[in-house]
């Protein structure tokens, strides 16, 4: 105060000071208040240019809804709810998956004394497992087991193999790969929108917010969007509502692009998620492409991309399987020189899958009444394998399953066969069988009145465990459309193993004699460990065609 009244006596009168200071604060004022005039005008305007840009690309996208709609099939309505239930009945599922956000844990090597020999009791967990050789893994992959001793060298373990987002994403089919290009280069043409990978999902952001999950559900491509599941319940564009899982926190709109028409619904959502974020599109994008090539499990599992689970070692009981031999040499000039004729025969392996969608209308009628029936039971819900579909009535209760012996469907019931002893239904008991020891009855279905009698033995079982029906169920039609063997080759429903013969003709000096001894030799197959010499011939063969070369055989695949 001092201080003041000296500079005040010394420089101007105290009237002036107040002046001067007031003058001062109005300036400042005006200073702050232009900074912030210009501020909420520029954001008004790139909120106004946001929105232009979006109403138009919106009225882009509905055009293209319009035209996709138009140019569908009548029924399209009909199918669109048939995906609908498909969805809901892939949801029974999902709910096994776990929702948190558990940090990627480490595979831990194999411990010898911790991992026990599974017993006969325990394979219906392993039902669905895959059987690891070590003595068939590379250096690399035992070295990170923790199985390089010589001892596990003949040991076999029961494991399940758990996916990353990206060995799903190069397993899959080729039109799930497209459709993630094509959202990935949609979600490119935001300005500031980026997308960060991790082992489980791919998590889209701008900045530090959260606007978008992706991921996979069993095969399907899902993703999870920062919007409000009930602004969209009563529209085309629904989602299912994952606000209550602590995972889907931030995202809780979850939907599943399943088609090329639900990848156009993501692609308008995310318009609406742009308007609200205030997100521009960008000027200049370009076009994004991705290496999305298929690698094998070992590839992956080297690269992190794919767990291991190790749920015990397999029993003695469990017969071992021989590895198939492999001979992937190119031919020798000599065999060329010699006149060697080369024929291939390819060996289908078809899943379960496909052994449906190849079926007869009569086996498809059959097996869509009674799955209805199964899953008319309140909590029920299936898994589908390579060989079968499983049906449980929790987590762990499977009860039955369903397989294709040959063109005919069969169920396998959990109840033992002598409970079925004395009654029409002729049943049959695979107790003696390992992987059916949990599911020891099959009933082979092969008429309508089996099909009838396969509902009621599903009654049976389900009054055993005391679950009841769900009176408010509409059946669904389960009968897929048939699809050509290409079609399921390219999409990994069947694998193809050739077979390649390789015959070698008689040489120049022998073919008279061999033409009279061997016309009608059949050819003789041999394991590709054996060295193709002249030597390795048998007595017997010497005895016919003392001047004759072996036929080889060789198997790729």
């Amino acid at each position: 105060m001092i201080l003041f009244n000296i500079l005040s006596v010394m420089l101007m009168p105290p009237w002036q000071l107040v002046v001067v200071i007031l003058l001062s604060v109005l300036f400042i004022a005006a200073v702050a208040g232009n900074i912030l005039l210009y501020f909420y005008l520029r954001n008004r305007g790139a909120r106004k240019l946001c929105t232009h840009q979006l109403q138009n690309k919106r009225d882009e996208l509905l055009q293209q809804l319009n035209l996709l709609r138009a140019g569908e099939f009548v029924g399209f309505e009909e199918n669109e709810e048939e995906e609908e239930l498909e969805v809901d009945e892939m949801l029974l599922v999902d709910e096994e998956e776990d929702d948190d956000d558990d940090e990627e844990k480490e595979q831990l090597p194999i411990d010898r004394h911790s991992v026990g020999v599974v017993t006969q009791e325990e394979v219906d967990e392993t039902m669905d497992a895959e059987i690891l050789y070590v003595e068939r893994t590379s250096a690399k992959m035992r070295d990170k087991l923790g199985l390089i001793d010589r001892e596990y060298d003949k040991k076999r373990y029961y494991v399940r193999y758990s996916m990353g987002f990206e060995a799903k994403l190069r397993c899959s089919a080729d039109d799930v790969k497209d459709r993630y290009v094509e959202l990935m280069n949609e979600i490119a043409s935001y300005a500031g929108l980026k997308v960060k990978g991790s082992y489980r999902q791919q998590r889209i952001f701008k900045g530090r917010k959260t606007l978008g999950l992706l991921m996979f559900r069993g095969k399907t491509l899902c993703i999870a969007l920062a919007l409000n599941p009930a602004d969209y319940e009563e529209t085309k564009f629904r989602g299912i509502d994952k606000s209550g899982s602590r995972r889907f926190e931030k995202t809780p709109m979850l939907l599943k692009i399943t088609s090329q028409r639900k990848l156009e619904y993501v692609k308008y959502l995310l318009i609406q998620l742009a308007e609200i974020n205030t997100i521009m599109l960008a000027v200049n994008h370009e076009t994004l492409t991705f290496d999305l090539t298929e690698k094998t499990r070992e590839e992956l599992y080297l690269e992190n991309k794919l767990q291991i689970a190790v749920l015990g070692e397999v029993p003695d009981s469990v017969p071992y399987e021989e590895p198939e031999l492999y001979d992937e040499e190119e031919p020798d000039e000599d065999d060329e020189e010699n006149g060697v004729n080369i024929e291939e025969f390819k060996r289908y392996n078809r899943s379960y899958t496909a052994r449906i969608i190849q079926a007869d209308e009569e086996l498809k009628a059959r097996y869509s009444e009674i799955k209805n029936h199964i899953v008319s039971y309140r909590g029920v819900f299936n898994s589908i394998t390579w060989k079968r579909e499983a049906f449980y009535a929790n987590k762990r209760d499977c009860f039955a399953t369903f397989a294709v012996r040959g063109k005919t469907l069969c169920l396998f019931l959990s109840a033992p066969a002598s409970r079925f002893d004395g009654t029409k239904y002729k049943v049959e008991d695979r107790t003696q069988q390992v992987r059916n020891a949990k599911m020891p009855t099959m009933f082979r279905i092969k008429s309508d009145r089996g099909t009838k009698y396969a509902k009621e033995l599903i009654d049976l079982v389900m009054s055993d465990k005391g679950v009841k029906m769900n009176d408010e169920y509409k059946p669904v039609n389960y009968r897929p459309a048939y699809r050509s063997t290409e079609n399921l080759i390219r999409n990994g429903y069947i694998r193809v193993k050739t077979t390649q013969v390789v015959v070698e003709e008689p040489l120049p000096k022998a073919k008279k004699q061999a033409a009279a001894t061997t016309a009608k030799t059949p050819v003789k197959k041999r394991s590709t460990s054996v060295p193709k010499t002249k030597n390795n011939v048998t007595k017997e063969k010497k005895a016919v065609a003392p001047k004759t070369e072996n036929e080889v055989t060789t198997a790729i695949e």
